[in-house]
């Protein structure tokens, strides 16, 4: 079940290539030659159009570099820990991205993201997984070699012969790994700026696939002069989309006010409109049926029959028949109307002004509002935008990802859009803990990184919604999500053999010391997220509390921290008729028989039982 380590990416394609063409597999290796063989002339070996660069050939190492590094609960910096379904991660969101893999794959609707623009001063991640912690941040300059957090805040200029070669390296793993995450419905928006533009098309182009293209969305950020060019004053941005699987209608239409004057429950706006259809679709047979008017008459489509039909199928209209409407006219016939609601209606436009959005004035205007007067963040997103953008890709009770989440605009958006329409979307964001200047209003104000920022702005956002909105949020059915878990990417619970020992006695002396294999100082909380995740499981799942042990219903699965085990306790166990259990090796003590025993109880009533 467990290897200590995170999802096996690498092993994952090697597999899907085994489903498709089992022959081309053989001890587990790919043999070319066979492959070549099998796809024959689909298999083109000459130059070819492309996108490469230098260290391009380290993207797939570094995508298939495994990681033991997990989240670690902060429930200090957290809001409504218990109840929330939101989770906010601070750490590098490569490593970030690799721990939610198993958790997440084929389960996030909509990722937004506004990653560095490679401007020439924009923080490069350093992405080394055979690297704790402590050493990167050491070598990075972050901290001195005694751990103290230092001055330099690992920004580095990227400028040069490998600038976007920089670029393209820290993006390409990240869009790779970002694209398992979304469902086959899901679609991602990155947002870019003229820098990186074209390479970001042609790398999403490669990554999912040029077929699954949507579209492009161009910003107008702002109306007024500036000098970032001293030709030609950029106001506008990008904003690109892609599929997970193009199939059609993938984002919700654009909501038109004037048309859409109604309200359901939720507080969606909604018009009236004709069951029926006369023309413009195919004719169907099974869509010509009469549908039982109030008064308990048949009501058959308008037109001829042969003609018209209705746009629903009978069950359709059965199991809805509470949200549509019925109405007599003066002759005395039936009318049938269905709810259109206004976000799935009207497709979209490329372009996004400020009619629609608001641009980078409001951004600053909105965040120094939050944060009483205080400039506490440059280029943040105006939630206007995000808000838009979120209405398009996701709908009720979808998972929106952020993993460059900056100043938190994501978030604050997902919930202010939550409360606006009913919804009950769930969001991640992930940011690294990028110092704050000195000099910054920000590090004056006490926060010493981008992610106490976003984290505070989260909340402060959560209180204005809950005070603005009182009374809307009072009639919901649903109460509205405020609050987020937060967590920090840190190392394993769980003791790592140094692999670079050869003394004889220092290997003896590792051996003794991991006897005990969980770290110093390891809580219940840190050890249960981490196991959670490396079966597959989010850390948001519900569980059941029992007095020594935990089950997760969704998986069957007991995970027992309990640091003595008994036959009493195990039996207790067993009779919530778990699939599979995890225990501590711990809890046994020397009791090597015991251990024995138990497991053998477990398999002979059919239970996969593993002790870590």
């Amino acid at each position: 079940m467990m290897n200590g380590y995170n999802d096996n990416i690498h092993q994952q394609q090697i597999d899907k290539l085994a489903q498709l063409f089992p022959e081309v597999v053989t001890e587990g290796k790919i043999d070319w030659q066979k492959l070549q063989a099998t796809l024959g002339e689909a298999v083109d070996l000459g130059e070819r159009y492309g996108l490469s660069w230098k260290g391009k050939s380290d993207v797939f190492a570094t995508i298939q570099e495994k990681t033991v590094q997990t989240l670690h609960s902060d429930q200090a910096n957290s809001v409504d820990w218990e109840t929330t379904g939101n989770m906010f991660i601070e750490g590098n969101n490569l490593v970030a991205l690799k721990i939610l893999h198993k958790a997440y794959y084929s389960k996030v609707k909509m990722i937004y993201i506004d990653p560095p623009y490679n401007t020439g001063n924009d923080f490069i991640y350093k992405d080394d997984f055979k690297q704790t912690r402590r050493s990167y941040e050491a070598e990075a300059g972050i901290t001195d070699d005694e751990g103290n957090v230092v001055r330099d805040d690992g920004l580095r200029t990227n400028t040069g012969g490998h600038k976007h070669s920089n670029w393209l390296n820290m993006m390409y793993p990240r869009l790779f790994l970002a694209r398992n995450l979304l469902r086959q419905d899901g679609v991602i928006f990155v947002s870019i700026d003229d820098n990186e533009v074209h390479n970001l098309r042609l790398m999403m182009n490669e990554i999912f696939g040029e077929e699954n293209f949507v579209g492009e969305y161009i910003w107008h950020k702002k109306v007024t002069g500036g000098y970032d060019n001293e030709n030609i004053n950029t106001q506008h941005e990008y904003i690109i989309v892609y599929a997970r699987h193009y199939s059609g209608n993938l984002l919700v239409g654009e909501e038109k006010e004037t048309k859409y004057t109604l309200e359901d429950e939720d507080g969606r706006k909604f018009k009236w409109d004709s069951l029926w259809n006369v023309g413009g679709l195919t004719y169907s047979k099974s869509l010509d049926y009469p549908i039982t008017a109030p008064d308990g008459t048949d009501i058959w489509p308008i037109g001829e029959r042969g003609v018209a039909f209705w746009l629903w199928s009978r069950n359709k209209v059965e199991e809805n028949r509470n949200k549509l409407k019925f109405e007599q006219k003066p002759d005395g016939s039936w009318r049938v109307y269905k709810r259109v609601y206004a976000s799935d209606s009207v497709v979209s436009g490329s372009i996004l002004d400020k009619t629609i959005v608001k641009g980078n004035t409001y951004s600053s205007r909105e965040i120094k509002d939050m944060f009483d007067d205080t400039k506490l963040f440059d280029y943040a997103k105006p939630t206007p935008l995000i808000k838009y953008l979120v209405a398009r890709g996701s709908s009720n009770d979808d998972i929106v990802l952020d993993f460059f989440s900056g100043s938190g605009t994501t978030a604050h958006a997902v919930t202010e859009l939550n409360a606006e329409d009913g919804g009950n979307r769930r969001w991640i964001c992930v940011q690294l803990p990028e110092l704050t200047d000195e000099k910054s209003e920000a590090y004056k104000a006490g926060y010493r990184t981008i992610a106490d920022i976003a984290r505070e702005r989260i909340r402060r956002a959560g209180a204005k919604i809950r005070t603005d909105q009182a009374d809307k949020l009072a009639s919901r059915n649903v109460p509205l999500d405020l609050g987020f878990r937060a967590y920090r990417v840190d190392d394993s619970n769980f003791k790592q053999w140094n692999k670079l020992v050869s003394d004889p006695e220092e290997i003896r002396q590792q051996a003794l010391a991991n006897l005990d294999p969980l770290e110093e100082g390891t809580t219940d909380d840190d050890l249960l997220t981490e196991l959670l995740l490396k079966c597959g499981i989010s850390p948001l799942a519900k569980i059941e509390q029992h007095d020594n042990f935990c089950f997760i219903p969704s998986e069957k699965l007991v995970i027992c921290l309990a640091h003595s085990m008994t036959e009493e306790l195990f039996a207790t166990i067993l009779a919530v008729k778990p699939s599979s259990i995890i225990l501590l090796d711990r809890a046994f003590g020397n009791d090597i028989n015991l251990k024995v025993n138990l497991l053998l109880q477990a398999e002979r009533q059919g239970v996969e039982a593993e002790v870590v």
